[in-house]
């Protein structure tokens, strides 16, 4: 199952704020709601928080008679809670505003001025006038709410800094984590990033992009580019979950196209999480991401960036064949985005293939829905990553440990079925293809992070952090074998232990923890689906069977640091360190060693939520 978190109705791209006042539908989630975006509360009734402001008197803790249902997240009520006892506040106002007045008729607007972030920010100056509209497509807004959005964009915006500068001291990764909302030491890390930063001017003034994505909440991620200064730029989008934004094309504003990818079977999912940013200058950036493009993916859940260089427009006169980085990404991009067969990918391809890849490292790993046979096997999946293991690592002879000894780190967000046995699956083809070149590794080499209830229990939000981890108890009681496999989720190092993990990695680390071998970032879980499950038919022959679209990058040192293994700590004392030593060390997003499961401890299960 590749579902994010529980079904919800994001709020719809015309909804209007002023209508707080009118008859509103409830909220389907009742108490068990956890959005904290005002603009959902703008839109949908949620009658148990307004009988509860009635009678609130001490704004800094709950009633003692609260439900107790609603008592077990109680962080997130008084969030809500204040939410909606601004909102009453603001339409007690507005209406009055709102009133004509002899003095203000006809005058145009009074524009509220809005400020570019103390810290540096590159996001232009902007004006906000009072018939603007909001980004999410509704009437007008007064001057109360127009002087509101200018906070709101400065809180959003507040910081982003020189990103330029983060991204050039991020060299030569560029592998970034999103900024944790409930963990104020993230913020200010040099390697974490939000979505705001990646529109900010500073990388470039944006032309147009395109996003491809697993979920979409339109209304935020309108937001985004309205707080950034990039409300009227055309955007496409390529999606995988139908909302009701989405379905209603007519509501989209001008600028939006959005297309619903159609899967081949309905036990796939388009599951990639991409962005390419092209700018005025015709330069072009790639960003691939964990994250959908929902508000709950970018608070409190870790997830993982790598965001390209800028690519420059090839000369002219320049081949399109040419422009190819040593990693071969130019190609595979344009072999994963004609997959698509979609009409509005076009402009992208010819964007794609004019543009100069030669700064990127990294190779991309994709996977597209069918069964790939011969060559093509190669091309897609774990058999892609298995042909460029073989291809390009090697034995870091240097290594106190022997090659065969380093075991291999797994860490997902959702299990798929994976059959009655280690050896189905998991420790078969999947770690056949993860373990080349060296010899077959021991099943005891394969370790496999996914939170515990206990790990849930302990994170920000409480059981509502593990809306992300859709992992049922009736699929565990299947594979049982499994939970021999798994490690706590743990990242005290990067302030991030109590963040539940939506990102997914895969990793070949030494046994003393101080070297890696390569490291894919990537959408794909656990799961046949996203990796793909070799077939053996005679005619026409093997093939690898993929359901889902994903997308990941893959960091193999000789081309990222001129040799044969990453160092995980700074001064690695490992005598022949090589080139590795002019670079930082690559810095993970757990901790080691690995924490195993205690006796009795369970994954965390999805089902307590239907309990």
């Amino acid at each position: 199952m590749n579902s994010d978190r529980p079904g919800k109705r994001p709020f719809a791209a015309d909804d209007n704020p002023s209508s707080t006042k009118k008859s509103r539908q409830e909220c389907q989630f009742g108490k068990k709601c956890y959005r904290k975006n005002p603009a959902h509360f703008q839109e949908f009734a949620h009658s148990h928080l307004s009988d509860i402001i009635k009678n609130w008197k001490d704004e800094k803790c709950l009633p003692p008679d609260l439900d107790p249902e609603l008592r077990k997240v109680s962080n997130i009520v008084l969030d809500q809670l204040k939410i909606v006892r601004d909102l009453h506040r603001s339409s007690d106002m507005n209406i009055e505003s709102s009133k004509p007045t002899t003095s203000n008729k006809g005058a145009s607007p009074k524009p509220v001025p809005v400020q570019t972030p103390q810290n540096g920010s590159s996001i232009k100056s902007m004006s906000l006038t009072a018939s603007q509209k909001p980004p999410n497509g509704s009437g007008e807004a007064s001057a109360a709410q127009a002087e509101k959005m200018a906070k709101v964009m400065k809180e959003a915006t507040k910081h982003h800094g020189d990103v330029q500068a983060k991204l050039d001291a991020a060299a030569p990764y560029y592998f970034f984590l999103t900024s944790i909302k409930d963990s104020p030491q993230t913020h200010n890390e040099p390697l974490t990033i939000t979505f705001t930063e990646l529109l900010d001017g500073g990388l470039g003034e944006l032309d147009s992009s395109l996003q491809i994505n697993f979920m979409v909440e339109l209304g935020w991620l309108l937001a985004q580019y309205f707080y950034t200064g990039n409300r009227f730029k055309p955007l496409t989008l390529l999606y995988g979950v139908e909302d009701d934004d989405l379905k209603e094309g007519k509501k989209l504003p001008s600028n939006v196209t959005a297309v619903k990818v159609k899967m081949p079977t309905a036990f796939g999912h388009h599951h990639t999480k991409m962005s390419i940013l092209a700018y005025k200058d015709n330069s072009i950036r790639v960003i691939v991401s964990t994250a959908n493009l929902v508000e709950s993916d970018w608070e409190n859940r870790t997830q993982g960036l790598w965001i390209s260089p800028k690519l420059p427009q090839l000369s002219l006169n320049a081949d399109t064949t040419s422009g190819d980085s040593p990693t071969q990404f130019k190609t595979d991009l344009l072999r994963y985005l004609n997959s698509y067969r979609i009409p509005q990918v076009q402009e992208w391809i010819g964007r794609v293939r004019r543009a100069d890849f030669s700064s990127v490292r990294v190779f991309l790993v994709a996977s597209a829905p069918g069964t790939h046979y011969g060559p093509d096997m190669t091309l897609w999946g774990h058999r892609r990553l298995k042909s460029l293991l073989n291809t390009h690592v090697t034995d870091p002879k240097d290594s106190r440990s022997p090659w065969n000894k380093w075991p291999i780190i797994g860490q997902f967000s959702s299990i798929g079925t994976l059959g009655p046995d280690a050896n189905s699956w998991v420790c078969g083809e999947l770690k056949a293809s993860m373990s080349a070149p060296s010899k077959p590794l021991e099943e005891s080499s394969i370790k496999l992070i996914y939170p515990s209830l206990e790990n849930v229990k302990g994170s920000h939000d409480g059981l509502l952090g593990g809306a992300c981890l859709p992992y049922r108890r009736q699929v565990h009681a299947k594979q049982p074998w499994l939970t021999s496999y798994l490690y706590q989720w743990q990242s005290n190092s990067r302030f991030r232990t109590r963040a539940m993990p939506h990102i997914k990695s895969y990793a070949r680390v030494s046994p003393c923890s101080n070297f890696l071998s390569w490291f894919l970032l990537t959408s794909a879980n656990l799961s046949k689906a996203a990796w793909g499950a070799e077939t053996k038919t005679k005619l026409p022959g093997p093939g690898l069977r993929i359901l889902s679209y994903e997308a990941g990058v893959l960091f193999i040192p000789k081309f990222v640091v001129e040799d044969n293994v990453f160092s995980l700590e700074t001064g690695s004392n490992q005598a022949g360190a090589g080139k590795r030593q002019e670079y930082q060390p690559f810095s993970l997003h757990y901790d080691l060693p690995l924490r195993a499961y205690k006796s009795g401890e369970t994954p965390f299960f999805y089902d307590i939520f239907q309990e």
